[in-house]
């Protein structure tokens, strides 16, 4: 294939490893800019779906978001072998190997959280993204931890199955048995519990649900399974609920922040914000948003950050003296935070939880319904 010369020349040989979603790879590093980068081989029998494929993968390359993983290139060609006629593909992309799934994991071991910063962040480009996937029908089907990739800049990507053809949204995955009861939208439940092969519902609005999902998964450190009876094929809403209140009061998340989530979460798909009036609510906002998710051991940055954004969020009288009075209340805020965190430190020992004080928010609404 073409790119072998090129991968000897100018590129080292890592490792050939077997990833949960790109597959069967390669991987090398550019000795010139040190990307790390995936070769992936494809076989196929029928011309037919590699020309599909081929075809799928020309309109790929021609999309520009920063979320989505990049293909650098890709190539193809031919292989008989005694009557049989094969078609190789040979695609190089970006490779990132760490998952949103594997950070929940990891911040669970390490008792770390995400700052609300954080999760805005992550409910903001994943909303975009699919709102820019949809506009130009090639809309996102399985919005799942596992398949939000991580960079070395600690930004998020998405992994959006651009080899798979057909491609199986997150409802069809469960049906199949490849998966287990997870980030399926109550209005798919229905059809799942009759086996049901065609799920006409509004993918954009079970998307919703499902990124609205994956926030309490972030917020609580729970796996998605836990939020279903798996044999009954029922939502737990009342436990979701119970969860969303619980993780939002101990880690003083804002009104703001959780009447998103617990819009995202309507049982019926009509009361659900989609992805314009999601972004339209989250936009205003986003100059406070993080820009990347803080590396393990920096909660402590994060907790101060997330104090000085969300807690003077819309304080009129605080702004207008931080941009006429010298008073330094960064240095406030931070002797403040580092006696509570020290006070904290010395609660955890004994199982108990500091009550950080409320500073006064603006309450804002969010459009609950879609347009």
């Amino acid at each position: 294939m073409g790119n072998q010369q090129l991968s000897e020349s100018q590129n080292e040989f890592l490792e050939k490893k077997l990833d949960p979603n790109y597959g069967e790879i390669t991987i090398y590093k550019n000795k010139a800019n040190n990307m790390i980068f995936a070769e992936i081989k494809q076989v196929y029998s029928s011309d037919s779906l590699a020309q599909a494929i081929k075809a799928s993968l020309v309109k790929r390359l021609q999309l520009n978001h920063k979320c989505l993983i990049k293909i650098l290139s890709f190539d193809s060609g031919k292989m008989d072998d005694f009557c049989s006629s094969f078609t190789i593909l040979s695609i190089t992309s970006e490779y990132l190997n760490e998952t949103l799934q594997n950070d929940i994991h990891i911040r669970k071991v390490h008792k770390t959280i995400y700052s609300e910063q954080e999760l805005c962040y992550i409910l903001y480009e994943i909303s975009n993204l699919c709102h820019y996937m949809k506009t130009l029908n090639n809309e996102i089907i399985d919005v799942y931890p596992h398949r939000i990739l991580i960079d070395d800049k600690r930004q998020i990507k998405y992994y959006d199955q651009f080899l798979e053809n057909p491609k199986l949204s997150n409802y069809y995955q469960v049906l199949f048995g490849q998966r287990d009861l997870e980030y399926v939208a109550p209005e798919q439940l229905i059809l799942l519990a009759e086996k049901d092969k065609y799920d006409i519902n509004n993918q954009e609005l079970v998307n919703v649900f499902c990124l609205g999902l994956m926030m309490v998964s972030l917020i609580s450190g729970q796996r998605c399974v836990e939020f279903y009876n798996q044999e009954k094929l029922l939502f737990k809403r009342d436990y979701v609920n119970r969860l969303i209140d619980k993780y939002c009061s101990r880690y003083q998340y804002s009104d703001f922040f959780k009447s998103i989530i617990q819009a995202m979460l309507k049982l019926h798909n009509e009361g659900r914000p989609n992805y314009q009036s999601l972004l339209q609510v989250l936009h205003p906002q986003q100059d406070s948003f993080a820009t990347f998710l803080n590396p393990i051991g920096k909660q402590g940055e994060m907790l101060e950050s997330q104090f000085h954004s969300f807690r003077t969020q819309g304080s009129v009288s605080r702004s207008h003296i931080l941009s006429s009075d010298p008073v330094d209340f960064s240095e406030i805020d931070r002797r403040i935070l580092s006696a509570r965190q020290k006070a904290q430190k010395t609660l955890d020992q004994v199982g108990l939880d500091l009550k950080l004080s409320n500073f006064g928010t603006t309450q804002i609404n969010i459009i609950e319904a879609s347009e």
